[in-house]
């Protein structure tokens, strides 16, 4: 075994004949390795045991990218790090290994909420049209948290709302937490501690009397399935896309409860039906042989969107162009706090998973507030 020189990298010794390369040891340096190939190229490695007594092999750089000095330098640098229990080339095969954002994100994390998350064609939306170009090919130990304020100063500038800001951020934090669980890469999640903008609620609760103008104009609407998903939504504050997927399997009469199999939050729920909501799955009875409640123009699929009976509605009770369909679950909510039920029973009902999200209602019961606050002091003061 020669001494690997520069003398020797510069004017190596022939591959054999019939042979792809050439390798020579070190007589010093035990595990440093030149190799020559028939194109001339001379690449260094090195190569040792790990803790485990495996052998293991670690490629220090080609000839003229390094010197043979430098790859002689950095093998015992390596060579010591190795008798200190240390694994270099077990450390590059684990930096290799770490997906990027994009490959963890469309192998793995989409098809794991695609089972579970109601919101998944959101998650999807977020990576396809922003998320994906801007980091795509990086690994997810290379996005840090000023990465994610970045991203969130982009958002802003093009204009986005606070509060899909903040749905991205959320998204990000998922895809990272779920990416640590599963071991996908070592560190931290850049989402962790993204600052949440403020989100400026829009308010806007139908009146009584609006309400009954909306019922009115519902029941002179000629698709049904869309009046009558439309009304069940105001009588039982579901969400849009409950409704929309709900199967006659779903409803229990005995128990007057109508089960979400998979809710936005990704876990089922339970929603008590009131006279009025039974009273309007009866309407719908007939309107639907299959098994989706509120069927479309196919009645083996669920009605796509009741957009256009909403705006015809809308037009002949009279109401605000701007009145959206989420508004009526916020009309549910708003009319039982004024009647005195308790924000805990509210976001029961709404199928909150925070009591945060309900808190947007606790104005609302400023005669409730009030008495809670007389009691603060006996008495007399």
């Amino acid at each position: 075994m020669p001494a690997i020189t520069r003398g020797l990298a510069t004017n190596p010794p022939a591959v054999p004949e019939g042979k792809a390369k050439l390798r020579l040891f070190d007589d010093k340096l035990t595990g440093f390795i030149m190799e020559v190939r028939t194109s001339g190229t001379v690449t260094f490695y090195l190569r040792y045991s790990d803790a485990r007594n495996r052998q293991r092999e670690i490629r220090l750089g080609k000839l003229g990218d390094i010197t043979v000095e430098q790859a002689r330098r950095r093998a015992q640098e390596l060579r010591a790090e190795a008798s200190l229990g240390g694994d270099p080339a077990g450390d590059r095969d684990r930096l290799r290994a770490v997906p990027t954002f994009a490959d963890f994100v469309e192998t793995r994390y989409l098809p794991f909420a695609k089972e579970r998350l109601r919101s998944y064609a959101d998650h999807v939306g977020f990576f396809r049209l922003r998320l994906k170009a801007l980091w795509g090919s990086r690994p997810l130990d290379e996005i840090r948290p000023q990465d994610v304020a970045d991203l969130q100063d982009r958002l802003h500038r093009a204009g986005l709302t606070n509060a899909t800001v903040n749905r991205y951020a959320a998204f990000v934090r998922r895809v990272f937490n779920l990416a640590l669980r599963w071991e996908a890469y070592e560190g931290r999640n850049p989402a962790q501690h993204a600052e949440m903008r403020r989100e400026h609620s829009r308010e806007r609760f139908l009146t009584e009397t609006e309400l009954r103008a909306l019922f009115m104009a519902l029941r002179d609407e000629p698709n049904k399935s869309a009046a009558h998903a439309l009304a069940l939504l105001a009588a039982t504050g579901a969400r849009r896309g409950e409704a929309l997927g709900a199967k006659w399997e779903h409803i229990d009469y005995e128990r007057r409860l109508w089960t979400v199999p998979i809710s936005k939050s990704g876990r089922r729920r339970h929603i008590p039906l009131s006279d009025a909501a039974l009273a309007i799955l009866e309407r719908q009875r007939p309107w639907a042989p299959g098994a989706f409640i509120f069927p479309g123009s196919d009645p083996d699929k669920p009605l796509a969107d009741p957009s256009k009976a909403w705006r015809r509605a809308k037009t002949l009770a009279g109401l605000d162009k701007d009145l959206r369909i989420h508004d009526l679950r916020h009309t549910f909510a708003s009319t039982l706090v004024g009647k005195g039920r308790s924000l805990h029973e509210v976001g029961t009902l709404l199928g909150h998973s925070q009591i945060s999200m309900t808190m947007r209602y606790a104005h609302l019961a400023p005669a409730r507030l009030i008495e809670a606050a007389n009691e603060a002091l006996p008495a007399g003061f």
